[in-house]
C-alpha cells in the first residue's frame, strides 16, 4: 500500500508542494495569479476547507488550513490536479507538473506552533531573496491584514482553457476567504492580526539584517516558467519548515507507530473486511469502506 496519512477532521495542517524539478511554473503573472486564486478558492469551498494562509512561489505553495470535514487528500488531490491542468496549457506543455514525491503536510497542534509557520510563509518572498516586504511579491500570497476577509474571484478571461468558460462544469466565480484560525477566536480578529503582523515583523528584521540583494518584484515575473534555481537562493527551502524542523521526537515516533498500524490493519482487511483501521486513516475508509476503530 501507499505511504499512509494522517487525516483528522477539524485539524489544522501545514501543507508544502513543489514544481516538478523545481522549475518555475508558478510564475507570478496575471492570468497565472487568476488561476490560482480561482481554483484555490472553488476547490476550498466545495471540500469544507478553511484557508488561514497561502504563498506561491514561483516553484513551490505553501498552505495553512483547516480541515472541517476530513477530505483534504480529495481537495489536494482535485486542486492540484486541474491547477496542473490549466498551467500546462498555459505554458503549451504536458506532463508531471509537480514533484514526484506527494505534498508534505504536518499538523499544527498550538498556537505557537501555527503562529510560527503562518510567519515563515508570510516571510517566504523576503527569505528567497526577492523583495524585501512580503507585501511586495506580484505572486498569490495572503497577509496579516487579509485575515478575516473575503474577495470574490473569477477565471480570467477565455476561462481556465484559454477558450472560453461555456460548458465548464466550475462555477463563473467563488469566494476566496481567510479564516481566523480558532486558536485565536478568543483572540478576536483585530488582536489576532497585530499579533501576527508583529511576529512577523520581528522575523522580517532578523531577514533583514543579513547581507546580499534583493532582485525585485519584477525579476520574479520574468523568471523562465522551465527553467530552475541555480542556487539555494530562490529555490524552495522546505528543509526549514518549522514543523519539519521542531518536530519533537515523541511525534515523530507516534507517526511512525500510527503508519505501522494503518499497514498491519490494511493486509489483515485484505482477508477479513471486518478490521477496522486506527483514527486518521483516510483512504482505504473513503474510498472502500473500511471502518475505524471507535474514536
Amino acid at each position: 500500500m501507499s505511504h499512509a496519512r494522517q487525516v483528522f477532521g477539524g485539524s489544522t495542517v501545514a501543507i508544502a508542494l513543489c514544481c516538478s524539478e523545481g522549475r518555475f511554473f508558478l510564475r507570478p503573472g496575471g492570468r497565472v495569479n487568476r488561476l490560482i486564486r480561482y481554483l484555490l478558492a472553488r476547490y476550498a469551498e466545495e471540500h469544507g476547507i478553511r484557508l488561514h494562509a497561502f504563498v506561491f512561489m514561483g516553484n513551490h505553495f505553501h498552505l495553512i488550513l483547516t480541515d472541517t470535514r476530513g477530505l483534504l487528500p480529495r481537495f489536494m488531490g482535485e486542486f492540484d490536479s486541474m491547477l496542473s491542468r490549466v498551467l500546462n496549457r498555459h505554458w503549451g506543455r504536458s506532463g508531471r507538473l509537480w514533484e514526484s514525491t506527494p505534498y508534505r503536510s504536518w499538523r499544527l497542534k498550538s498556537a505557537e506552533d501555527l503562529l510560527q509557520h503562518l510567519v515563515y510563509l508570510a516571510a517566504n518572498p523576503v527569505a528567497a531573496w526577492v523583495v524585501r516586504e512580503p507585501g511586495d511579491w506580484p505572486g498569490v500570497i495572503s497577509l496579516p491584514s487579509d485575515v478575516g476577509t473575503k474577495r470574490r474571484v473569477t477565471p480570467p478571461a477565455g476561462g481556465l482553457f484559454g477558450r472560453g468558460h461555456e460548458g465548464s462544469a466550475l462555477p463563473a466565480e467563488a469566494s476566496l476567504e481567510v479564516h481566523l484560525p480558532s486558536y485565536f477566536e478568543q483572540e478576536g480578529l483585530e488582536r489576532y492580526r497585530r499579533l501576527f503582523q508583529r511576529a512577523l515583523d520581528a522575523y522580517l528584521e532578523d531577514l533583514h539584517l543579513r547581507e546580499g540583494a534583493y532582485s525585485g518584484r519584477d525579476s520574479a515575473k520574468r523568471l523562465d516558467p522551465f527553467s530552475a534555481p541555480k542556487s539555494a537562493q530562490g529555490g524552495p527551502s522546505f528543509g526549514l519548515i518549522p514543523s519539519l524542523s521542531n518536530a519533537t521526537k515523541e511525534d515523530r515516533e507516534d507517526l511512525t507507530v500510527w503508519r505501522h498500524s494503518v499497514r498491519a490493519a490494511f493486509y489483515r482487511w485484505q482477508v477479513d473486511k471486518t478490521t477496522r483501521f486506527p483514527q486518521g486513516t483516510w483512504k482505504v475508509v473513503k474510498c472502500y469502506g473500511a471502518r475505524l476503530v471507535p474514536g
